[in-house]
């Protein structure tokens, strides 16, 4: 079975490919991925996860992906997108994508210039 093919009622999907290590491939309702990576904190060396990937379904039925960037120096993440679409909405032949490319800052995300 092909997890992949539309349309299926999964809302979202990821696909991995991690080397001679394997891959990985799956459609679901929602989503969290964490990318880390080898820092060194003073003599000792450790994982970072330096990159959130969280997907969800909103109460109006929209769909979000947000990207987050973290860093040790930081109190918390910071938002650097979010993806929204409205899968439900007929009758538009364009996909029904809008992207917020702006930090989160004390005013939360802001939309990019020319975003939809």
């Amino acid at each position: 079975m092909d997890l992949m093919a539309a349309p299926d009622r999964r809302k979202f999907q990821v696909r991995c490919d991690a080397g001679s290590p394997g891959r990985f491939e799956v459609g679901t309702d929602t989503l969290s991925v964490r990318v880390g990576q080898r820092v060194r904190a003073g003599k000792e060396e450790e994982m970072w996860d330096s990159i959130q990937i969280l997907c969800k379904e909103q109460s109006d039925g929209s769909l979000t992906v947000e990207v987050l960037v973290c860093h040790p120096d930081w109190e918390e993440a910071k938002t650097i997108a979010a993806i929204h679409s409205r899968p439900q909405d007929d009758g538009t032949t364009t996909p029904n994508l809008k992207c917020d490319l702006q930090l989160s800052g004390p005013g939360g995300l802001h939309r990019a210039s020319g975003a939809k």
